[in-house]
């Protein structure tokens, strides 16, 4: 897909001008006739930041993440789709379009908020552009409930994000915003939200390393087009290790001596054949472990007695630790040790 060219007005005062200069704004705030209202559906949405309406309002486009537009596309399949907008932290609402087309999950917008993280797009038209507090809406409340949590009542308000609002209350956001009229509108920043657009535009356009990953993302989301995640997708990419493969969800663990840097790539091991390695590890460990031991060669009949005595020691030791009794026979039985440790 073309970007859409740059636009923009010196001054945002004039709402003819704006209807004229941006297509998708032609028709804001005029007196609209709706029509098959009780068949159509309506959404809240909530974005991140007045940037992002700020682009929508200008080209006509909107997208979210692949499972919020599942459910939009879904929705505009079975009727006419009106979105309500609010920005986070905001107290009004700002605007309210309607869906034009479904979802293309072949066509893209570069100039996001956050980059490379929405990808896909609707067509939208602007119906009312104005800022309406939410004290208005305040008594419009709709159940809202999350997976694994109870219901609670809300105002529409504070629902999360592409929330379905039920048929009652979709009908009164509509004539709330047909006969309130406001002074005030997200216009009155976008002298400014233009200025930080084309900022964004010239550093990405220059940048060879966001076009890259703008494309690396982009092949990636049109085959799974409604269960991408950008930011798994690179989770998933940062724990892909250097030997080891994905496939089919499956991950094959490597060999030590293939992901580790230290023993094995030493050059002392290289210089050593295996066995020749082997032995003199093998010297190290009867140096260490036999240290208090004779090194004179010991017969078997002796090598036997040794180990007797070891497991007597042990035995006698691991009794008179856990057990109280015994103590009391070690004592009568060990009396020299007893009055050395009287003395200690």
């Amino acid at each position: 897909m073309n970007q859409p060219q740059f636009q923009a007005l010196p001054s945002y005062e004039n709402l003819d001008m704006i209807r004229k200069t941006f297509q998708p704004l032609e028709h804001i705030n005029f007196e609209h006739e709706f029509k098959n209202l009780e068949k159509s559906k309506y959404f809240i949405i909530r974005t991140q930041g007045e940037d992002n309406v700020h682009r929508a309002m200008k080209y006509g486009i909107w997208t979210s993440s692949s499972r919020k537009n599942e459910r939009l596309n879904e929705a505009f399949s079975q009727g006419d789709v009106y979105l309500f907008f609010t920005e986070i932290n905001s107290l009004c609402f700002s605007g309210m379009a309607k869906l034009t087309s479904g979802f293309d999950p072949k066509s893209h917008f570069k100039y996001w908020l956050i980059e490379n993280k929405w990808f896909g797009l609707f067509q939208i038209k602007w119906l009312y552009v104005k800022d309406l507090p939410f004290k208005l809406f305040e008594n419009i409340k709709q159940i809202q409930k999350f997976e694994g949590s109870d219901e609670t009542i809300k105002s529409v308000y504070d629902l999360i994000d592409c929330t379905e609002l039920n048929l009652e209350n979709g009908i009164k956001m509509v004539e709330i915003f047909k006969k309130e009229e406001s002074k005030k509108s997200l216009f009155e920043d976008f002298t400014q939200l233009d200025k930080l657009e084309n900022q964004s535009r010239q550093q990405r356009d220059s940048n060879p390393n966001f076009e890259k990953k703008f494309q690396e993302l982009r092949s990636v989301f049109e085959t799974i087009p409604y269960s991408f995640s950008a930011a798994s997708y690179e989770r998933r990419q940062q724990r892909k290790p250097q030997y080891g493969y994905y496939n089919y969800g499956y991950y094959q663990q490597p060999q030590y001596w293939q992901s580790n840097s230290g023993f094995y790539q030493q050059e002392q091991y290289q210089q050593y054949p295996y066995q020749q390695y082997q032995n003199k590890y093998q010297e190290s460990n009867d140096q260490k472990f036999n240290k208090n031991e004779s090194q004179q060669p010991v017969n078997l009949e002796d090598k036997f007695e040794m180990q007797q005595n070891r497991k007597y020691k042990y035995d006698k030791k691991k009794r008179f630790n856990n057990r109280n009794n015994q103590q009391i026979e070690y004592v009568q039985k060990y009396q020299q040790e007893t009055i050395v440790q009287q003395n200690i």
